[in-house]
């Protein structure tokens, strides 16, 4: 069975620590930040580069490279590692700038896929429709909102419950922003931060470090507990 990917933590290998570059005005005014590593004392972590446009570019995990190339309404995100083919999604986005189809290839002749269809009303997204190349039935997520937030989902009778943190807004650095700028990919857009996601007795919570308005680190508990740590890269 497939988990709807607003619940599929990355398989970050992060631990505890801050790595934080200060953003600073220069005489042409405020500058432009951006998150370009994900990082730990120990393992790999994330690298992210940008274009002109300030789209995500590349992303690099340990010796995995994913390129991000741009076609009006269509995005490829071309993956290797070592080199060697990994992975191919196919991104149509909609008039809003979300994901309406992710086809993701998994062999290079393209012959083995799965794809995900996404249905929104407006910027909330309502369905995630999932087939695969195996022909399985068409597996079923949808969403409920409430306040400019996505407060649960459920899938084959399964409910899972979000809660977010209302006294501040959602921003760069937040659990949602990592798992879809790693993704390469928008279906959600959430008015506040996620404060704790609980399917049953399990429950993973969120918390946020800040320095100078902006967030350096997130450490999330889920039974064990995860740190991961920004630098920004200011122009």
């Amino acid at each position: 069975m497939k988990s709807f990917k607003f619940l599929s933590l990355p398989v970050l290998l992060l631990s505890t620590g801050i790595f934080f570059s200060s953003c600073k005005k220069d005489s042409a005014g405020t500058p432009t930040c951006k998150i370009i590593t994900v990082s730990a004392s120990a393992g790999d972590g994330y690298n992210f580069t940008y274009n002109s446009d300030g789209k995500i570019e590349t992303v690099t995990y340990g010796a995995t490279l994913t390129v991000y190339t741009y076609s009006g309404n269509t995005t490829v995100a071309s993956t290797t590692n070592n080199g060697a083919f990994a992975g191919k999604k196919t991104i149509t986005l909609n008039a809003n700038g979300f994901a309406a189809s992710v086809k993701s290839e998994t062999s290079a002749n393209g012959s083995t896929w799965y794809k995900d269809t996404y249905e929104y009303n407006g910027a909330e997204l309502l369905k995630d429709t999932y087939t695969n190349s195996q022909n399985v039935a068409p597996q079923v997520t949808t969403a409920a909102w409430s306040g400019g937030n996505m407060i649960s989902t459920t899938q084959s009778g399964t409910t899972t419950t979000i809660e977010y943190d209302l006294t501040k807004p959602a921003r760069e650095g937040d659990y949602i922003w990592l798992i879809q700028t790693i993704q390469g990919y928008k279906v959600y857009s959430t008015k506040n931060p996620i404060k704790s996601v609980a399917t049953g007795n399990s429950i993973t919570s969120f918390d946020y470090t800040f320095e100078n308005g902006k967030i350096t680190a997130l450490k999330f508990n889920g039974g064990s507990i995860t740190t991961y740590s920004y630098q920004y890269q200011c122009k």
